[in-house]
């Protein structure tokens, strides 16, 4: 039972962590435009009091410090799903991750009247709570239950917290099996890191679908293998030990650090995926097998959980500031801080009365049953519409946040839906960007809206562009922009030929330099668009050039004969749009019969629709 209810912690611990990082990056750091230092004190604040959890426990005892954290933690969870303002909402995810980290400790305190299960208990614990956190999101289309539309996420969070309160209730009533005392292993710091590439890599359902470039049912399928795979090493190592087996430690370890090697070919991503969980937990399992903490004040894996935030935020700071240490030694790092650890010789617990291989095997059972449901309800793109004109649109999705902050995917969809656009391009598409929420939001729009998509990196393998079309895509080229040296922000620009039936159309979509005075950046970007491009085709520019109709950009693209529409159309910002920095250009093929760009605040861009014949 105490496993459950601490699987069931780390599951809404979770997704408030998401949800906190998401609010940071976005409300704060974008929205409200908050300066990043004052940003990184916030986060090292709100990380830094784990430092205080060993108060609760001295103050209230193991038990109840463990009762009323987990009770806090549900009703934090239960409480950010209802709330709709972006404010009230990040508050209470700051207040959900503190609690969070101040249950962590007791995962893995000692002081179980049989202390053979510490261990692999907590380890146990931690993996279910990461694989059930990893069904759900896949089981909604890689959206976590705050942002996912309809009436079932709700349900879900509803049926989660009533489950875990009663189980919370009933636990602290009971008297053989909560902790009342002691402290973490002296390792337990690895515990940080591992939960940091869990998030960034191996738990993200996004990522693996960007990188291997299969479809989510296939992705949701082989994570949910991986995570069950090292659930039953789990078993195993509690049943034997692992002391006797140094070379699973070095195999794991050597396997961890390939795992998370930069931008890796496609079956090398996919063995990763499917080899990292493993990974770890063998890792995690010979690390915690060492003395306890005791000396240390329970201060170890506070120390190890200010881990995620400097993983975290490390890799995405990239994008915004120069740092000297290239992006790839950040999660290779972590790796290493895993794996040094458990390649020193230490005490073996004694796990041999521990067994959770019936739980391993319902989990099995249950979880499997996920992505068979989603392959056998998966949408196939419906057909293309029969028409004389072609509707197209480019449309700028904010990370699929809207003009506010909040993650609305859904309100996007509708856009493009209302708008009954047969090609989009879409820019700012995030595909397993843990500060966007680590939603594959190219994938979960295709799905949502029918329709057949091309990708189209840019910045890393997950955050790019895209086109969605009601009709086919035949190829895709996507380019570098060739001063990407030059930015922190790497662009690019994709070719796409749709056919239209009757026809042929080449689709060019691309996301210029974002700072708008900095037309230097942009110059030599709009003229690898001209030169690398046949624009003796039918050919649509669809885009966010961040450049204002009579700029230079601009010019160069009209007296190369491409054509938009006159007078301008505002499309920035969505509240109030006073610039179009958004268009579509046609070769001489064309002829605009119209051009609008639709009221909505989903995004801070608006879409610029037109209609072509």
């Amino acid at each position: 039972m105490w496993l459950l209810v601490s699987a069931l912690a780390v599951v809404g611990g979770l997704q408030l962590l998401r949800s906190l990082v998401s609010g940071l990056s976005v409300h704060l750091g974008q929205v409200r435009d908050v300066p990043p230092a004052e940003l990184a004190i916030l986060i090292f604040a709100i990380f830094a009091s784990a430092f205080a959890a060993p108060l609760a426990r001295r103050v209230l005892g193991t038990r109840w410090a463990y009762a009323g954290l987990t009770g806090a933690l549900a009703l934090l969870r239960l409480a950010e799903q209802f709330t709709s303002d972006v404010d009230a909402r990040l508050a209470i995810a700051i207040a959900g991750v503190v609690v969070w980290l101040w249950f962590m400790p007791l995962l893995f305190a000692r002081g179980f009247e049989d202390e053979s299960r510490v261990g692999p208990t907590g380890v146990f614990a931690l993996l279910v709570g990461l694989t059930v956190d990893t069904a759900i999101k896949g089981a909604f289309g890689t959206l976590d239950l705050g942002s996912a539309p309809g009436l079932a996420p709700q349900l879900t969070t509803v049926a989660l917290t009533v489950a875990l309160l009663a189980l919370v209730v009933w636990l602290a009533r009971s008297s053989d099996d909560v902790p009342d005392r002691g402290s973490e292993p002296r390792l337990a710091f690895v515990i940080g890191p591992a939960i940091a590439l869990h998030l960034l890599i191996f738990q993200n359902l996004g990522h693996h679908a960007a990188l291997i470039g299969w479809s989510l049912p296939a992705v949701f399928a082989w994570t949910t293998l991986a995570n069950l795979a090292a659930l039953w090493v789990v078993v195993g190592c509690g049943r034997s030990g692992i002391g006797r087996f140094r070379w699973m430690r070095f195999a794991a370890a050597a396997v961890l650090i390939v795992a998370v090697a930069p931008t890796p070919p496609a079956w090398l991503a996919a063995l990763g995926a499917l080899l990292g969980p493993t990974a770890i937990s063998v890792l995690w399992m010979a690390s915690l097998g060492g003395p306890d903490g005791r000396r240390a004040g329970g201060l170890i894996l506070p120390l190890g959980l200010m881990a995620i935030p400097i993983v975290l935020f490390g890799w995405y700071a990239h994008y915004e500031i120069e740092i000297a240490i290239p992006q790839w030694v950040i999660p290779v790092a972590a790796a290493v801080v895993i794996a040094v650890p458990a390649l020193a010789p230490a005490r073996e617990i004694p796990t041999s009365r521990w067994s959770g291989a019936r739980s391993v095997a319902v989990a099995s059972l249950v979880l499997l049953l996920l992505p068979l449901h989603q392959f056998l309800n998966w949408n196939e793109p419906d057909d293309p519409p029969n028409s004389d004109g072609l509707r197209v649109a480019t449309y700028n999705i904010h990370q699929g946040f809207d003009l506010y902050g909040r993650h609305d995917l859904e309100g996007i969809a509708l856009a493009i839906e209302e708008a009954q656009v047969e090609v989009v391009a879409l820019q700012e598409v995030p595909r397993g960007w843990v500060v966007n929420g680590s939603v594959d939001a190219l994938g979960w729009l295709a799905q949502r809206l029918r329709m057949h998509w091309a990708w189209g990196p840019a910045a890393d393998p997950n955050w790019g562009n895209a086109i969605l079309s009601r009709h086919p895509i035949l190829d895709v080229v996507n380019r570098p922009m060739p001063n990407n040296e030059d930015l922190l922000f790497d662009r690019a620009y994709m070719v796409a030929t749709i056919d239209l039936g009757d026809r042929r159309v080449q689709v060019v979509a691309t996301h210029l330099h974002h700072i708008e005075r900095e037309s230097r950046h942009r110059l030599p970007q709009v003229r690898a668009l001209l030169d690398s491009v046949d624009w003796s085709q039918p050919t649509i520019l669809l885009g966010d050039l961040n450049a204002q109709p009579h700029h230079e950009e601009l010019r160069l693209l009209r007296s190369a004969g491409l054509s938009t529409v006159q007078p301008p159309v505002a499309t920035y910002p969505a509240d109030r749009p006073r610039r179009q920095i958004d268009y579509v250009l046609t070769t001489d093929h064309f002829a605009f019969v119209d051009v609008y760009a639709p009221e909505t605040t989903a995004s801070d861009h608006l879409p610029l629709v037109a209609t072509l014949e």
